[in-house]
């Protein structure tokens, strides 16, 4: 199918699976017409329908429990039942059982499409792939602590100054949810929260159009808040037309090598979570971003190992198969997607144009 057959044809399917806010959607096609970056975000779905066109060569490595969207803004911070702060990936909308390739494919495209990260293509790629080894080798959390002091630099961003997160709240227009909804997310709320109010708001990128819903209230002397966000089948699943991807948002997320953040559920639906300062999406506009790029990448790669390694997956397989693939494979792959991602960009930015 066409780029804008695909489009079309998956927002008949999203309307099939949630109450779809119809103003999300429209936002989200005028942000796909921006620029190829914003295009590649927002399309999980057309990666899915296309890789195997694409890079053929990628599809018989070992299948493993995947993000299925791991692109380079698909990664923040909360604090596990330790109070600790965690760095990792918080957004698992789109998780599938594939190759682990497709991860990998995935976060070296959005590295090659992302602005102002620094370095070249190629060292931007063996970042990933030297972190990704690593991860093999010792899966595990990461902590943003005193190890790692270039990770707290980068935590400490402008968006976490004071009154950030009150103004990010303001933008909140007042709305009921739906009677399930707004008892699973008061039931998430800390027993004895006063003042409870509900809004709802269109965030984020391929998820603009799906209904979000937020409740906040105040606890021993403070702002308490949860968001509700629909939970519908992966764009894997829509891809395939045969492949079920269901139930894995939650077992990803809170799988071995991790350290879970204790407040995600879900129910009803919809995935709910705790929204604070110190929960958030790392922002990579900074310059703090730009400075750490290199660790930053390794980072997530380790972190795609480690999510990859969940159920006794034989990291002996892995290693052979990148071994065999030799060094450039990745490099030459994610170049591949990034020209089919930027054909697709101007074919929606002229049709879009058209409308």
């Amino acid at each position: 199918m066409s780029l804008v057959d695909d489009v079309l044809e998956y927002g008949k399917w999203l309307r099939q699976q949630c109450a779809v806010v119809e103003a999300g959607l429209r936002k989200k096609h005028n942000r796909m017409a921006r620029d190829a970056f914003m295009f590649f975000r927002a399309t999980c779905f057309r990666f899915a329908r296309k890789v195997k066109d694409v890079v053929p060569e990628l599809g018989d490595a070992t299948e493993v429990p995947s993000v299925g969207d791991a692109h380079i803004e698909n990664w923040g911070t909360w604090r596990d039942a330790e109070g600790r702060l965690v760095w990792g990936v918080n957004d698992f909308d789109e998780a599938a059982r594939l190759p682990y390739t497709y991860d990998l494919l995935r976060l070296a495209t959005s590295a090659r499409l992302a602005p102002g990260l620094p370095g070249t293509n190629r060292e931007r790629v063996a970042a990933i792939q030297e972190g990704y080894r690593r991860g093999l080798d010792a899966p595990g959390p990461w902590l943003v602590d005193d190890e790692t002091p270039w990770m707290q630099a980068l935590v400490n961003r402008p968006a976490a100054k004071a009154g950030a997160f009150g103004r990010e709240l303001a933008s909140l227009r007042p709305e009921q949810p739906p009677a399930a909804v707004s008892e699973a997310l008061c039931g998430q709320l800390p027993a004895g929260t006063a003042g409870i109010e509900f809004g709802a708001w269109q965030r984020g990128g391929g998820s603009l159009g799906r209904p979000r819903y937020v409740a906040t209230g105040t606890w021993k002397g403070g702002r308490v808040v949860r968001e509700a966000k629909a939970l519908v089948p992966s764009a894997w699943e829509w891809a395939s037309e045969s492949i079920r991807h269901d139930k894995l948002f939650l077992a990803m997320a809170k799988s071995r090598y991790r350290a879970p953040d204790p407040f995600l559920a879900v129910g009803s639906g919809f995935v709910i979570r705790r929204l604070a300062p110190d929960s958030a999406k790392i922002d990579l506009s900074t310059g703090e971003a730009h400075a750490y790029g290199p660790e930053l990448l390794r980072a997530m790669g380790a972190e795609l190992a480690s999510i990859h390694l969940a159920n006794d997956i034989d990291v002996d397989a892995i290693h052979r198969d990148m071994d065999k693939r030799g060094r450039e494979w990745l490099f030459l792959a994610a170049k591949a997607a990034e020209n089919a991602v930027q054909t697709d960009f101007q074919k929606w930015r002229a049709y879009h144009k058209s409308q």
